[in-house]
C-alpha cells in the first residue's frame, strides 16, 4: 500500500516506536514491517525495554488519541487490530513496572542480604555438628559409669525381690489354703448329697418336661418327700436351673430370644441335656424363635411334616449334621421312627441309619427337634416313649415375669439395664474366680526350678487377690442395686400380675363360648402396643403417672380388641372380669372376693326347709336370696336395716331405675369407697331386683373404669385402621357372624375404600379349595387381598389352611379374610391364630340406628329430593324395630327370622329406585307423591315379608309398615314410639320424628341424643316384657361368671417355691398347701350345712314298696 490511511499509519508508527524505530516516514515504516524479524521482535519484546520517553510519547501521542481505538482500527485493517491491543498492553505493563520499581529494588537488596545470612548459617551448622560429636562422646562415657552403678543396684533389687516374693508367696498361699480348706469341706457336703441331687435332676429332665410349672413343682416336692423317706440326702436349697446350667449359658439363652422366666430356662436346660430327642409343645412360638436363634450358627433347618420337602430336609440334616426343627408333629410321619429310636449300625467305619428304603450316613452332630403349636394334641404311647416332652405352655408366673421384663425395658430402661448387668456380673464373678483359681493351680504345677525365681506365680497370686477384692467390692455394690431393682420391680409388679390375670382370663373365656380363643401373641401384641404407642405418655415424666396411664390404657385396649370378637351379650361378662382383676391389683381396698363369690354362688348354702328372713314387701321367691345375702358380714343386720327404712325400701322395689338410688341396707356405709358402695348396691339389686342386674353391673364398670370405658367399645370400630396397622399379613381375619348376617359386604366396602384389589372365592366345593389355594399363593406374593366366603362349610380344610398360613412367607400388604357363620367345628388353632371380628345385629334401637347411619354415605342420603333423607330415616327405624323384636322371641316374633343387613341394603336400593323414578330429578317431592303403597308392598311381601311364614307375624309386619310409611310421617310431631305407663319402668317422653331435619349429620346427632335405655314400648311390646328379658340376661351373665370362677378354682393351686424346701416339713406342706380354692373354702360351707342337718332323723319303716327302691336300701344299710 503506497499511501495507507492515517489511522493505520499511526498504528504502525506506535509499533515501530515501541520497537525502537522512531520515524513517521511511511516508506521507512513499510521497510521495517516487511523485514523477517518484525514478528519475532514483537513476540520476544519485553516491556522492561520501554524507556520513560517512549512510554510518555506513546501515551500522549497515540493512546490519548481518540482514533487509536480497537473498533475504528478494526474497520480500517483487521491485521492492525491485534497490534494495537499488543501496544496498549505493553504500555500498560510498562506503567505497572514503573509503579513497582521501588519494590523490585528493595527485593534485590533483600536477596543479597539473604545470601549473606545463608553463608553465616552454614558456618553455624558446622560448629554445632562439631559440638554434638563432643557431647556424644561424653554421653558414652557417662553411660558406662551409669551401667556400672545399675548393675550394683540390680543385684541389690534381686535380693530384695526374692525376700518380697517369699513374704508375698507365704501370705497368698495362706489365704488360698483357707479357700482350699473351705472348698474341700463344701466338696464333702456335695459328695453327701450328690446322689439325691442327681436323682432329682435326672427325674426332672426325664419326666417334668411335659407338665406346666405348677405341676413340675408339685412333682419336685413329691420326689423330695420320697427321698427323705428313703433316707437319701439332697440339698435343701437345690435350684435346678443353677445346678444344671451355668450363668454364661443362661445369659446366652436370653440373648437368643429366650424369655428370662424360670419355666423357659428349665425348658432350655431340657433342650440342651436331652437323651431322647425333644418334642416341644409351643403354643406361643417362643421355643421356635429361641431354637432358630440358638442354632443359627449351625445352620438349623426348619421344616414341617406337611412340607413336600420334609424328607429331603431330613436326609440332608442326617448326612451333614445340621440341626433340624420339624413342626406340626400332630401329623407325625412314621418314617422318623428309626431316627427317634437311634437305630444305627456301623459298616466299614461308616455309621448308617435306615430311612425308608435307603441307608444314609449319620453325622455325629445331628439333632432333631419336634414341635407342635396345639397344646391339646394327645400323642400315642409309641411316640411318647421315643421323645422327651418339653412344654412351653405359658404359666401365670412365667407370663408375669415376661410382662415385668417388657415394661421395665420400655418404662425404666435404666433399671432393666442394671438388672441385666447384675445377672451378667453374677455369672462373670463365678467364671472369673474359677478361671483364676485354675490358672493359679496350673501356674504352681508348671513351675520349673526355684519358685522364688518365677514371677508368674507371684503375679497370678496378686491378680487373684486383686480380682477377689474387686469382686467382693462389686458384690457389696450389687446389694444396693438389688434393693433398687426390687423396689422398682415392686412398683410395676401389680401391672405384670394384671397382665398375667388378663391373659388367663382370656384363656378361660372359651368356657363361655367356643369362639373365644386367644393366643399369647395376641395379648403380647396388645401389651406392646400399649407400651410403645401410647400418645399420652409423651407429656408425662412422673413414673407413677405413667404407670397409671399404662394401666388405664391396657384395660381399655384389651376390652376394645377382645369385645370386637365377642357376642355382644358377653361384653359385660368380660368387663366384670376385668373389674375383678383391677380391684385385686390397683386399689387400696380389699378385693371383695366374698361379694363376688356370693354373686355367683349365693343360694348354695340355702337348703329346702331352712327358715328364711321375714321381709313382707319382698316376694317369696326372693326371700331365699335375701337370706343368703344376710350371711355376709356387711349384711348381717339386713332385716333390721330394711325395717328401719320400710317405706323407702318399698318404693324402691317398684322403681323404674332402682340402681339410681339403692337404699343403704348394709352396715358401715361411711367407711366404704365408691367401689365398695357400688359392689354392695350390686348385691342388693341382684337379690331384690334381678331384672336390673345388667344395669347395675354397667354402673360397677363405670365406677371402676370410668363412664367412657364402655362407650368406646360401643362406638363404631375402625376396621380399616385395624386391618392396615394392627394386623399382620400372617394373621387371618375371621369375619364371624350369626346365621343370616353376612359380613362379606363390609370387606368389599373396606377394599373399595382403601383401594385394595381383592379376590373373593366361595368355599364349599373342591374347585373352590383349589381356587382358594392358588389365590392365597399369588396374593401372598403380590400383596393383594383375598376373601374366602362361608369357610364354616369346610372345617377339615381349615385345619390344613391354618398350617399353611403359619408357614407362609407373605408380602406385608397381604390380607386374608375368612367370612363364616359362628360354628363349633371351626378349628381352635385357626381361632387362636386369627383376629376375630364378630358381627351381629346391634342390641338396642339407638345402637342399631348408629350402626346403620355409619354405613350410609352422606352423599347418598342427601341426594335430591330433600324428602329422601327422612325416608332413609324411616327405613332405618323400621329395620331397627324388626331386628330388636327378635330379642323378645316369642313375644316379639313367633320365631327367630333371619332379618339382616342385606335386607336393609336392598330396602335402601328399592327406596332409591322408586324415589328417583317419581321425583325425576326435582329437589322436592310432596309427601302425597311418595310411592308409599309400593314401598309397603315390597317391604311387606318381598324384602322382609318374604322371610315370614306365620300369619300373625305377617299382620304384625304390615301394621308396622302402615304406621311408619305414610304421608303423616312428614308431619311435625309424628309419633315413632308411644311410651306406656308402668310402675316398674321410669316414665319417658314419647319419641317423635325429628322436625325440620334433612341432613345426615343432624339425624345422627338426634340418634345420639336418644336414651341408651330403651323400653319394650318402643317396639310395640308391653313394658313387662323387658323385665323377663333383663332377668334372663342377668341370670345368664351370672351363670357364665360362675363357669369361669369354677375354672379359676381348679387352677388356683398354691405352689411351694424351690427355695427353702426342707424334708422335715415336706409332709406338713403337702397337707396344708396345694389345695384348690374350693377345698380351702369347704370348711365354711360344710359348717353351714351341718347347722341345717337335724340332730336326729326318724327311723325309716320297711314296707313291701320301699324295699324295692335302691335309695331306701342304701340308706337302710348306712
Amino acid at each position: 500500500m503506497s499511501n495507507p490511511p492515517a489511522i493505520i499509519k499511526n498504528v504502525l508508527e506506535s509499533i515501530c516506536l515501541l520497537l525502537g524505530e522512531s520515524t513517521t516516514d511511511w516508506k521507512v515504516l513499510r521497510g521495517i514491517i516487511i523485514k523477517e524479524n518484525f514478528i519475532p521482535n514483537i513476540i520476544s519484546f519485553s516491556a522492561e525495554d520501554i524507556t520513560e520517553d517512549i512510554r510518555q510519547k506513546m501515551i500522549t501521542k497515540y493512546l490519548q488519541n481518540p482514533d487509536y481505538n480497537f473498533e475504528k482500527i478494526k474497520h480500517a485493517s483487521l491485521a492492525c487490530e491485534p497490534l494495537v491491543k499488543w501496544a496498549i498492553a505493553q504500555v500498560n505493563y510498562a506503567d505497572m513496572l514503573k509503579k513497582i520499581e521501588p519494590l523490585r529494588n528493595e527485593l534485590k537488596s533483600l536477596e543479597t542480604e539473604a545470601d549473606a545470612n545463608k553463608a553465616k548459617a552454614a558456618e553455624t551448622d558446622r560448629i554445632v555438628a562439631q559440638l554434638e560429636r563432643s557431647i556424644a562422646s561424653y554421653k558414652e562415657e557417662y553411660a558406662n559409669l551409669v551401667s556400672q552403678a545399675q548393675a550394683i543396684k540390680s543385684d541389690l533389687a534381686n535380693v530384695q525381690s526374692k525376700v518380697d516374693r517369699s513374704i508375698a508367696l507365704l501370705k497368698s498361699l495362706s489365704n488360698e489354703r483357707e479357700r482350699w480348706e473351705h472348698s474341700s469341706e463344701t466338696f464333702k457336703n456335695q459328695m453327701q448329697t450328690i446322689a439325691g441331687d442327681c436323682i432329682l435332676s435326672a427325674a426332672f429332665l426325664a419326666y417334668a418336661g411335659y407338665f406346666d410349672q405348677q405341676y413340675r413343682q408339685s412333682l419336685f416336692n413329691s420326689w423330695c418327700t420320697h427321698l427323705s423317706q428313703a433316707k437319701i440326702q439332697y440339698r435343701s436349697d437345690l435350684a435346678l436351673t443353677e445346678y444344671l446350667s451355668t450363668a454364661d449359658e443362661r445369659l446366652r439363652w436370653q440373648a437368643n430370644s429366650l424369655p428370662s422366666d424360670d419355666l423357659c430356662v428349665e425348658n432350655a436346660i431340657m433342650l440342651k441335656r436331652f437323651n431322647r430327642f425333644p418334642l416341644i409343645i409351643d403354643p406361643s412360638g417362643q421355643a421356635t424363635r429361641f431354637l432358630l436363634s440358638e442354632f443359627d450358627q449351625k445352620r438349623i433347618t426348619k421344616t414341617s411334616f406337611l412340607d413336600d420337602s420334609f424328607r429331603k430336609n431330613l436326609e440332608s440334616a442326617l448326612r451333614f449334621g445340621n440341626p433340624l426343627l420339624v413342626q406340626d408333629v400332630e401329623n407325625y410321619d412314621p418314617i422318623l421312627n428309626p431316627v427317634l429310636n437311634r437305630e444305627v449300625r456301623k459298616t466299614g467305619g461308616r455309621v448308617l441309619i435306615t430311612l425308608g428304603d435307603q441307608d444314609i450316613d449319620l453325622s455325629p452332630s445331628f439333632c432333631i427337634f419336634l414341635s407342635t403349636r396345639d397344646p391339646t394334641v394327645e400323642f400315642p404311647p409309641d411316640i411318647c416313649s421315643r421323645v422327651t416332652f418339653v412344654n412351653f405352655t405359658v404359666t401365670r408366673s412365667s407370663l408375669q415375669a415376661q410382662c415385668l421384663n417388657q415394661v421395665l425395658r420400655c418404662e425404666r430402661p435404666d433399671i432393666d439395664e442394671k438388672r441385666s448387668d447384675l445377672l451378667k456380673l453374677q455369672g462373670e464373678f463365678h467364671v472369673k474366680l474359677r478361671r483364676l483359681e485354675k490358672s493359679l493351680l496350673q501356674a504352681l504345677n508348671d513351675v520349673k526350678g526355684r519358685i522364688l525365681d518365677d514371677d508368674s506365680i507371684i503375679s497370678t497370686l496378686e491378680k487373684l487377690k486383686h480380682e477377689a477384692g474387686e469382686i467382693s467390692k462389686k458384690v457389696e455394690e450389687t446389694d444396693k442395686v438389688i434393693a433398687e431393682v426390687d423396689s422398682v420391680s415392686q412398683q410395676y409388679n401389680p401391672l405384670a400380675q394384671a397382665c398375667s390375670s388378663i391373659f388367663f382370663t382370656l384363656e378361660g373365656l372359651n368356657q363361655v363360648h367356643f369362639l373365644y380363643q386367644y393366643s399369647l401373641q395376641f395379648f403380647l401384641d396388645i401389651f406392646h402396643d400399649v407400651l410403645a404407642n401410647n400418645a399420652n405418655q409423651q407429656q408425662i415424666t412422673d413414673y407413677n403417672q405413667r404407670l397409671a396411664n399404662i394401666t388405664k390404657k391396657l384395660f381399655q385396649v384389651v376390652y376394645v380388641r377382645v369385645t370386637r370378637g365377642m357376642m355382644h351379650q358377653d361384653w359385660l361378662v368380660f368387663a366384670l372380669l376385668l373389674c375383678k382383676i383391677y380391684i385385686r391389683g390397683f386399689t387400696t381396698e380389699r378385693n371383695f372376693e366374698n361379694e363376688f363369690d356370693h354373686l355367683m354362688r349365693g343360694l348354695e348354702g340355702i337348703l329346702p326347709g331352712q327358715p328364711l328372713i321375714n321381709i313382707p314387701q319382698v316376694q317369696s321367691d326372693r326371700l331365699e336370696s335375701a337370706t343368703a345375702l344376710s350371711k355376709l358380714r356387711s349384711f348381717r343386720n339386713l332385716q333390721k336395716n330394711i325395717d328401719q327404712c320400710s317405706k323407702e325400701f318399698n318404693e324402691w322395689l317398684h322403681a323404674g331405675t332402682p340402681e339410681d338410688h339403692v337404699p343403704i341396707v348394709w352396715d358401715d356405709d361411711k367407711n366404704l369407697s365408691d367401689i365398695g358402695k357400688v359392689m354392695h348396691q350390686l348385691l342388693v339389686i341382684h337379690t331384690f331386683r334381678p331384672d336390673r342386674v345388667i344395669s347395675i353391673i354397667n354402673r360397677v364398670v363405670a365406677v371402676i373404669f370410668g363412664e367412657h370405658f364402655s362407650h368406646i367399645a360401643e362406638s363404631e370400630y375402625d376396621l380399616g385402621g385395624a386391618v392396615e396397622k394392627l394386623i399382620k399379613a400372617s394373621t387371618p381375619i375371621l369375619m364371624c357372624s350369626v346365621p343370616g348376617y353376612d359380613a362379606s359386604g363390609r370387606v368389599d366396602d373396606l377394599a373399595a375404600e382403601l383401594n385394595r384389589p381383592i379376590t373373593s372365592i366361595a368355599i364349599g366345593s373342591a374347585e373352590g379349595f383349589s381356587q382358594a389355594e392358588k389365590a392365597i399363593n399369588s396374593a401372598s406374593k403380590s400383596g393383594k387381598w383375598v376373601m374366602l366366603k362361608n369357610v364354616h362349610l369346610a372345617p377339615q380344610w381349615l385345619v390344613q389352611l391354618e398350617k399353611k398360613l403359619h408357614a407362609l412367607q407373605s408380602n406385608p400388604s397381604f390380607r386374608l379374610f375368612l367370612t363364616l357363620e359362628i360354628h363349633p367345628k371351626i378349628p381352635v388353632n385357626l381361632l387362636r391364630a386369627g383376629r376375630i371380628f364378630v358381627f351381629e345385629p346391634p342390641p338396642g334401637i339407638r345402637a342399631n340406628l348408629l350402626r346403620t347411619f355409619s354405613t350410609i354415605p352422606a352423599s347418598r342420603m342427601m341426594k335430591a329430593p330433600n324428602e329422601r333423607s327422612r325416608l332413609y330415616f324411616l327405613v332405618s327405624w323400621f329395620h331397627a324395630i324388626v331386628q330388636e323384636r327378635l330379642r323378645y322371641c316369642p313375644l316379639g316374633w313367633s320365631k327367630r327370622y333371619e332379618f339382616n343387613e342385606s335386607d336393609l341394603k336392598v330396602s335402601f336400593d328399592t327406596l332409591d329406585t322408586w324415589i328417583d323414578a317419581v321425583s325425576m330429578g326435582r329437589t322436592n317431592l310432596p309427601p302425597e307423591k311418595v310411592p308409599f303403597d309400593a314401598i309397603r308392598t315390597l317391604f311387606g311381601q318381598c324384602i322382609y315379608g318374604g322371610k315370614i311364614d306365620n300369619d300373625f307375624d305377617q299382620r304384625l309386619l304390615t301394621t308396622f309398615l302402615q304406621k311408619l310409611f305414610t304421608p303423616k310421617s312428614f308431619e311435625p310431631e309424628f309419633l315413632l314410639a308411644h311410651e306406656q305407663d308402668n310402675e316398674n319402668i321410669a316414665s319417658m317422653p314419647n319419641i317423635t320424628i325429628p322436625e325440620g331435619i334433612i341432613r345426615r349429620d343432624e339425624f345422627l346427632n338426634w340418634v345420639e341424643s336418644l336414651s341408651d335405655r330403651q323400653t319394650p314400648s318402643w317396639l310395640g311390646l308391653p313394658n313387662k316384657a323387658e323385665l323377663v328379658l333383663l332377668t334372663n340376661h342377668g341370670v345368664d351373665l351370672i351363670s357364665k361368671l360362675l363357669k369361669l370362677q369354677l375354672l379359676e378354682d381348679d387352677d388356683d393351686i398354691v405352689v411351694i417355691g424351690l427355695d427353702g424346701i426342707d424334708a422335715s416339713n415336706a409332709h406338713k406342706q403337702d397337707n396344708e398347701d396345694g389345695r384348690p380354692a374350693w377345698m380351702r373354702t369347704l370348711l365354711n360351707s360344710a359348717s353351714n350345712w351341718l347347722k341345717l342337718i337335724p340332730n336326729q332323723l326318724a327311723a325309716m319303716k320297711r314296707t313291701s314298696d320301699n324295699i324295692k327302691e335302691p335309695l331306701y336300701r342304701y340308706f337302710e344299710r348306712e
